[in-house]
Order: C-alpha cells, then structure tokens, then sequence
C-alpha cells in the first residue's frame, strides 16, 4: 500500500502556525505534573515484556493524561499523551478524537503525529482486509472504523465502509460513508498528494454515485433514488442499467407514465441484453399492458434461448390475455429446460385444451400426474459481477416424507454455451410441503439461461 506524501501538509501547518495568533488561536505545551507521569508510564509501558504490565502501565498514563485535560483543558501535551495512551490501549475512537485536539492546540503535532497515525491506519487496513478476504464484513467494519477514527487523510477506508454497510444493510452508516467520502475528495487533504494517486481515489469515489443511487433505493428514499438514477443515466446515457433501475424507481413510486416510458425505450433501442428485455417485460407485465409484456419475455427468450425465467413468464402472459394458440410451443419451451414444473403442465394442458388439441391435453394431463416431486417458484438472481443463484421449492407428490431427490443444474452463458453444472441434494417432506433449495454458480461470465434434471434417490 502507498504512503500518502506529507510534504504538502507539513508545509500548510507550518504556514498556519506562521500566520497564528499565538495567544488567541495557538496553546504551547506545558509540563505538569500529570503529564510527566503520564510520559513516564508511557515508557515503561514500552519497555516493558510482560503484557499485563504493559497494559496497566498504558492506563496510569491515560489516567494522568486524562487528569490533566481536566486540570487544563487548554494545554494540548495532556490531550496528545491521553491519544498515545488509548492508541496503546486500543481505544481508537477516543486516541483520534485526542489526536485531534491537540492539533486544534497546536498544529504542528499534526507534523510530529502525522507518519504514527498513517501507519496504525496502514496496520488496522491490512487487518481489516484480512477479514474481509475471509467475508466476515461485520468484524472487518469494526477495525476499518478503528482506522478512520485515527485517520482520516486518505479515503479508502471511507470508501470501504461505505461499501461493507450497503452489503450489510447499514444503509444510514453506508450513506455518511459516501457523503464523508465526497467532502474529502473537495477538501486539500484529496488536492495535496501525487496525480497518480488523486486519479485513483477519484476512480475509487466516482463508484460511490452507483451505490448511493442504490442504497437510497433499498431505503425507500425513492424520489432521492430517482433524481440520483437521472444524474447517473444522463453521464452514461448508453448505460442501459440506469436506465432500468430507474423506470423500477419510479414504478415503485407510482409514476407509471414515465416509467412505462422508459421500458419502451429499452424494448425498442438497440444494444438491449436479454436481462434487460426480461425486465422490461416485467415492468409492463405489472402495469397490464400484456402486448408489450410479451415482446420484452419473447426477446428476452430470442436472446437467450435457455432464459427459463422469461419463457414462464412469456407463458403466463399469454395465459393472462387468453392467447391459448400461442401458448403450448412457448410452454412446451419451458418444460424442456424445466421438465418438473406442475405450472407449466396445468398451463401446457389448459391452453391446449382450449385450443381445441386433444392431444396435447391428454399427454401433458398424463405428464402432469405422473410427477413424483413438484418443482416451483423457480427464480435466477444474477449477480452484477457474473454467476448467480437459482432459488426455488420442492413439492413431494407421491414420494415417501424424507425421500432423497436431487436436482442437477446446467447453467448456459448469454452465447448458449455451457457455463457449469450444480447438484443439489432435497429432503423431501410431507405431501405439498415446500421445501426452499438454492443452486449457486459462482463465474466471472453473465449467466444467460439454466436448465435441471432431477433424479430420485
């Protein structure tokens, strides 16, 4: 990790403290009494092997530095003794918020304490890191905030946070995160290193305006999601995502007019993925407008042959507005990539049957009740980065409670190439009963489509 150069620092200090009313803004250190016990337990807690003693030596100073901040809340040597005694201690929140005023005393600690306090922030972020490579997110925020609250001439943990408080649904924490994150990058903390290295946190933050947007969403701050949705849609205007998540925004608010507006232009520009028309089709699904629904699921499919979500979709669609002719090659499309669906086959028999083919409805009626599991609410989340997850239950029909079943799924790329396969083994339980299962595939590639077999024992 970079070290922040401190030369631009040191010189604005020195400036500052050139230009300072001495009497008025700037307080000398003083020796005291307090603060020379509190200087002389600081050294034998360096000197000292033993860990206890260490550590009661590191009090008595914080105590006598904390005595005399008391005594005399204007000499800034108690508040810098009392943040050298918490930082051995451990207590960072209290070390940085000592830390900080006594550079408000005196500035030119923040020249003497400047390198102590990046390394413990280098120190803290290598720890915090190690956590995170492990997913424990909760653990790693605790010491990443340990870090900051020593530190703050660099945004990286800023940036990290805000990040690890979206994932974990800290959306308030995640939101003063982003917010600190753009103060600094406007302040000469950000203004004052290296080219290279300002170029690489302005990379860092811009990714912050995506999370905002996203996490004022997930905190129902809907009308503040969409105008953040706009300023991100009108700086990439061919990035059809923003586009998406904004019309989902303003459905949720109620603005269907703009919203439908802006399914439509997805549906009919160009450069549209299938994820895209799938959801635009959802858009327009829940707004009854069953026409447009099918072009968005039949494109989706077009795109991705394999896409079983929008084939359903596609399907019960065309049940809702009663186009039963159209129905059994697009169900039966379906059933191929998902052969254990009760839905599809109550829809492939129903749509036949009032299609007038007897046929049909006699052979997915037989399909239908020769189903010894159910498999239903099928559903693929795709994640941004690649891979993704299939959800779903298991209906036990005519299988003893606790039989074995097992599901193997084939997942298919957005060019219909094979991507990798994920068994997952179900215990079925009574008649009806949903059993909740779970297919993950974890890829750098978009997932394009997934198909199962299912196997009983």
């Amino acid at each position: 990790m970079k070290r922040v150069s401190v030369r631009f620092g040191i010189l604005a200090l020195l400036m500052l403290w050139a230009a300072a009313p001495a009497a008025a803004q700037v307080q000398r250190p003083r020796d005291t009494d307090n603060t020379r016990t509190a200087d002389r337990a600081l050294e034998r807690g360096d000197d000292a092997d033993d860990e206890a003693e260490r550590q009661a030596q590191f009090q008595e100073a914080l105590t006598a530095a904390q005595a005399e901040i008391a005594e005399n809340p204007d000499n800034p040597l108690g508040y810098r003794l009392g943040a050298r005694s918490a930082l051995a201690l451990g207590q960072y929140e209290l070390a940085g918020e000592y830390f900080d005023k006594a550079t408000e005393l005196y500035p030119l600690y923040e020249v003497e304490d400047l390198p102590m306090r990046e390394q413990t922030w280098i120190d803290l972020y290598q720890q915090a890191g190690a956590l995170i490579d492990t997913g424990d997110y909760e653990g790693a925020a605790v010491i990443f905030e340990n870090a900051h609250a020593i530190y703050k001439q660099r945004p990286e943990v800023m940036i990290t946070l805000a990040q690890i408080y979206a994932s974990i649904g800290e959306l308030d924490k995640a939101l003063d995160f982003i917010d600190q994150v753009n103060a600094f990058m406007d302040s000469d903390a950000a203004s004052g290193v290296d080219e290279a290295m300002l170029a690489g946190w302005q990379e860092q933050a811009a990714s912050l305006r995506e999370l905002r947007a996203q996490v004022l969403a997930a905190d129902n701050r809907l009308a503040e999601a969409a105008d953040a949705y706009r300023e991100l849609r009108e700086a990439n205007p061919e990035n059809h995502d923003y586009t998406l998540r904004l019309a989902m925004t303003l459905m949720d608010m109620g603005n269907q007019t703009e919203s439908l507006a802006l399914y439509d232009e997805l549906l009919s520009g160009s450069g549209t993925t299938g994820p895209e028309y799938y959801m635009a089709g959802v858009g327009f699904y829940q707004a009854d407008d069953f026409e447009k629904a099918v072009r968005g699921f039949s494109s989706a499919a077009d795109r991705n042959p394999r896409d079983r979500d929008a084939l359903e979709m596609w399907a019960r669609t065309l049940q809702l507005d009663s186009a039963w002719t159209e129905i059994p090659p697009v169900a039966q499309r379906w059933l191929e990539l998902d052969p254990d669906s009760q839905s599809g086959w109550a829809i492939l028999a129903q749509s036949a049957n009032q299609a007038g083919d007897t046929e049909t409805t006699q052979a997915a009626m037989t399909s239908l009740q020769a189903l010894q599991v159910a498999v239903e609410q099928l559903e693929l989340q795709r994640f941004g980065s690649g891979g993704g997850v299939v959800g779903g239950t298991v209906l036990n029909k005519t299988l003893d409670p606790g039989s074995s079943v097992t599901l193997e799924f084939t997942f298919y790329g957005e060019n219909d190439s094979e991507m990798g396969t994920v068994s997952v083994p179900v215990t079925v339980g009574d008649v009806d009963a949903p059993v909740q299962f779970e297919a993950q595939l974890d890829s750098q590639d978009a997932i394009g489509g997934y198909s199962y077999e299912l196997t009983v024992g």
